[in-house]
């Protein structure tokens, strides 16, 4: 398997990577409807995106934890410091393209906007070097130790698009997303961060291919590499050695890591699932009794079982309440930011996932539960 060349493998029938192939496939095409909601299903989304942000910037060295980065959303960028701005500019780039999805194409030029976005502004040099290719040769303890020339970065990148945008038998799909994955790295065609722009490239492949299905899953272009980030990079730096078996190790590898993802959003789909295990748990920390009245308690609690809510879904709780009394009672949940306006309708309500304390109740329980893949 030559490095020049840009052609999607095509393992044996009786392969652990067509076993995985066949599985994405049937995944892809499930029909499984999502029971949460949107204004809740949005808040998850942006937590997961969090959860990835980090987990990406993880495997590229940033140590920053997941509760540090929560408490320092709303901070100041010099406060925040350089390390918990990194996570932040990938998750604000996960969120850029998911909202723009529909619109967005792969080009030569994408990649050095995706730099642009998560390398802007956090230091001096990578403010100058942001959306820039590489000038001399790629860093020796990266995955690309073998990569081209830097005048050959720029040709190496517009063969890339042309094998990503060539229309290919839709079973090659999740094959083809793996090998683009370790043919960027190979290219390294930043001084830094390729590793960041490397998995943002696939969340684009892999949600273009329809791999969030009809459902639209959330899907993590890094939990397929968390659980084991060492072997991740030993296995990219393997797949350059031009032996076909290495490459498809490291393609079984991602594969395997996808399609766990994959199976594990679905749950989150569930709205019992994630009342049962993950938000009914998360409001029983100790925190909440000391801040809840009873009426408090018993307004989340129609909050979480109805998912939206409004003034009149809990009045039969207080049949002595005036209906201004009623309204005090959410005016100040939502000055406490526990619950927000949904979008569509002012008068109905949902509990704010993310407000700065519950919000790492969940992520925990998250945890607990199996949904974060890595330590």
């Amino acid at each position: 398997m030559k490095l020049l060349s840009f052609q999607t493998p095509e393992p044996l029938f009786s392969s652990r990577i067509t076993d995985y192939v066949i599985e994405l496939d049937f995944l892809r095409r499930k029909q499984q409807e999502s029971t949460i909601e949107p204004d809740l299903l949005n808040q998850i989304r942006a937590i997961f995106r969090d959860i990835d942000a980090m987990a990406s910037a993880r495997i590229d060295g940033n140590k920053t934890g997941i509760n540090k980065y929560l408490e320092s959303k709303e901070d100041d960028d010099e406060t925040k410091g350089r390390k918990v701005q990194e996570v932040e500019k990938v998750a604000d780039t996960l969120k850029l393209l998911d909202e723009g999805m529909e619109e967005a194409v792969i080009f030569k030029g994408f990649f050095a906007w995706i730099h642009q976005q998560i390398r802007d502004g956090i230091t001096l040099e990578s403010t100058r070097n942001a959306g820039k290719y590489r000038h001399g040769p790629a860093r020796p303890d990266s995955a690309g130790n073998n990569s081209p020339k830097y005048h050959l970065v720029e040709p190496m990148l517009e063969k890339l698009v042309t094998f990503v945008n060539k229309p290919d038998a839709p079973k090659f799909d999740a094959l083809k997303s793996a090998f683009a994955h370790h043919k960027f790295l190979w290219i390294h065609p930043f001084r830094d961060a390729n590793g960041l722009v490397s998995r943002l490239f696939s969340y684009v492949m892999l949600r273009k291919q329809g791999f969030a299905g009809p459902t639209n899953r959330i899907l993590n272009p890094t939990f397929c590499m968390a659980p084991d980030p060492e072997k991740y990079v030993h296995l990219l730096q393997k797949a350059d050695s031009e032996k076909e078996k290495d490459l498809f190790d490291y393609i079984e590898f991602a594969l395997q890591g996808l399609r766990n993802d994959m199976v594990r959003m679905d749950k989150v789909m569930n709205y019992n699932v994630f009342k049962e295990d993950i938000l009914i748990p998360a409001f029983k920390h100790p925190l909440f009794d000391r801040v809840f009245s009873e009426h408090d308690r018993l307004i989340i609690d129609v909050a979480i079982e109805k998912q939206t809510f409004q003034a009149a879904d809990i009045r039969f709780l207080f049949p002595q309440k005036q209906p201004a009394d009623i309204s005090k009672m959410i005016k100040w949940l939502r000055e406490k930011d526990l619950i927000i306006n949904c979008e569509d309708n002012s008068r109905k309500y949902v509990i704010n996932l993310q407000n700065k304390y519950l919000v790492k109740f969940i992520v925990a329980k998250l945890d607990r539960a199996g949904f974060i893949p890595y330590n």
